[in-house]
């Protein structure tokens, strides 16, 4: 069979520029103000920008921001590294609890094993992949039961009909919200995190049932709600999003 080849096309309304603090990944928007992030995977610039700015503009705009860059690479270096093809971190948190995570190589365990005791998680499996799969699902699991216990409880707390919950991964954010549906998506990671933490999520997801935007009416049902949640905002940016 001849092997197809597919011509890879760039993104539209993305470039690349030249900076010293590493290249920037930009893309053009229609908005009017510049925006700086960094990857979290490997703490590379990207910044959206409006589409008629300058290149010029752009670099001393990122210039301008190098001491947050510094120190927010610094927090990326402190976070768990980030899951990849092929290999598994050695420790993971559960629900803000650190584990061990041990895998051993088992031809004869075809579906692979997982088994979690007090600190530890061992895995037997064919495969690193199967590991994987394996660990994520335990995740979904444990996940499932925590939502199926506070959503209906935060949602009654603010006077909400539960609204239709559902897990996926996702690469950059902890949740969105479908107004019209009356849906809520919860990010898989967030199993990682402590239970306070998951419900500042919960809680601001359900805010967005209330009202649409982040603004003063928002915050004040997210402040009326749960009037902890700000104590908790760091701690989404100090575990990170690892690809689990």
């Amino acid at each position: 069979m001849k092997r197809l080849l597919t011509k890879r096309f760039p993104q539209p309304g993305v470039s690349h520029l030249d900076h010293p603090l590493g290249e920037i990944r930009l893309q053009r928007k229609s908005i009017r103000h510049l925006y700086l992030r960094l990857d979290p995977a490997d703490g590379a610039l990207r910044v959206n920008a409006p589409r008629r700015i300058s290149d010029r503009a752009v670099r001393a705009f990122v210039s301008s921001r190098a001491d947050w860059i510094d120190s927010q690479r610094r927090r990326l270096a402190d976070r768990p590294p980030v899951i990849v093809e092929g290999r598994l971190p050695n420790r993971l948190h559960l629900f803000g609890e650190e584990h061990a995570l041990v895998r051993e190589d088992d031809e004869t365990v075809m579906r692979g094993q997982l088994h979690r005791a007090s600190d530890t998680i061992h895995i037997r499996s064919t495969g690193v992949e199967q590991a994987r799969a394996l660990l994520r699902e335990h995740c979904r699991r444990q996940f499932k039961a925590l939502l199926d216990q506070r959503v209906p409880a935060w949602a009654d707390h603010m006077g909400l009909a539960c609204p239709e919950t559902r897990i996926r991964r996702m690469r950059s954010r902890w949740g969105t919200c479908n107004i019209q549906a009356r849906r809520i998506w919860l990010n898989l990671e967030l199993v990682r995190l402590p239970v306070e933490a998951i419900d500042l999520v919960i809680v601001h997801e359900l805010a967005h049932l209330v009202e649409r935007g982040h603004n003063p009416r928002f915050y004040g049902v997210m402040d009326r709600a749960y009037p902890d949640w700000r104590r908790w905002e760091p701690t989404l940016s100090e575990y990170g999003i690892i690809g689990l």
